[in-house]
């Protein structure tokens, strides 16, 4: 049977299929204590249930700057009633993390990157307690961890305070973006990795000339996934099987090509197949 018949034969299948099936919402991703609920606290906590931090830095001076486990916990939002509640904390708790260089907070997920699916991490943020300087960074990312287990950035997006924005006590929504992952995008199959991360420098530690000092607060990290959506109407059905159907067996400057080979071809229509009538 020839490529085009096969195609046409599946298409019917897919048709016949579709047709009693209900639209399914995109898929959110499991992150352990992604609210920072735990461990359950009366104010503040050092410990953070499934999120690490890295080893204690060559530079950083426990002696002078105050130990190095401190600078990222878990703490109690506080009651409506007191001037530092926060109006939209996700549960009770939230996590402060310090504007100092190399401090992070980072989880390896039990999910993996899988072949046409795009991905969305968002997470609630709030910039300039403790006195947070002007251009202070923190960086988002997804990351997966390489053959000498170290962690590869996907993507990322970096936020920068303005100090004209003051400490206002109210979560505002970070997303960040992965387009499709394709079949030979060396993080296919690997783990998803979350990280949170002060970009600050060592330069930022002079303190006549540098942005260190001050914390964040984060809240409600979320992580979804959804498959290909080519006519942008946030659905997969009929007319994304015509866009590719348009480019069937085509390999130049192809919209529809899912596994990255620059062909539009049956692997390209499964992939596609596995989000039917899916909303993005």
């Amino acid at each position: 049977m020839s490529m085009r018949k096969t195609f046409g034969v599946v298409l019917v299948g897919i048709v016949v299929l579709g047709a009693g099936a209900d639209r399914l919402a995109a898929a959110s991703i499991d992150i352990p204590n992604a609210s920072f609920e735990l461990p359950e606290t009366t104010y503040v906590d050092i410990n953070i249930n499934s999120w690490q931090m890295p080893p204690t830095p060559w530079w950083y001076d426990e002696g002078t700057m105050g130990p190095w486990n401190q600078l990222t916990g878990v703490f109690l939002n506080l009651d409506p009633s007191h001037p530092d509640h926060i109006d939209n904390c996700d549960g009770n708790q939230a996590v402060w993390l310090f504007a100092v260089p190399e401090v992070e907070l980072f989880q390896d997920l039990a999910a993996v990157f899988e072949v046409g699916q795009s991905y969305q991490l968002t997470v609630g943020i709030i910039g300039g307690g403790g006195g947070m300087k002007d251009d202070v960074p923190i960086e988002i990312r997804l990351y997966y961890r390489d053959a000498e287990d170290e962690k590869v950035t996907v993507g990322a997006v970096t936020i920068t305070y303005d100090s004209s924005a003051g400490y206002v006590k109210h979560f505002n929504d970070i997303q960040l973006d992965i387009p499709r992952v394709a079949a030979a995008d060396p993080w296919v199959g690997k783990s998803i990795g979350v990280q949170f991360i002060s970009t600050l420098t060592l330069a930022d530690l002079d303190p006549d000339t540098g942005r260190a000092g001050g914390y964040w607060d984060l809240d409600n990290v979320r992580l979804t996934t959804s498959g290909p959506d080519f006519t942008g109407d946030s659905f997969v059905n009929l007319r994304d099987v015509a866009v590719m159907a348009g480019e069937w067996l085509s390999c130049t400057e192809t919209a529809t090509d899912l596994t990255g080979d620059g062909c539009v071809t049956m692997e390209d229509f499964v992939i596609l197949a596995k989000f039917w009538l899916e909303i993005m």
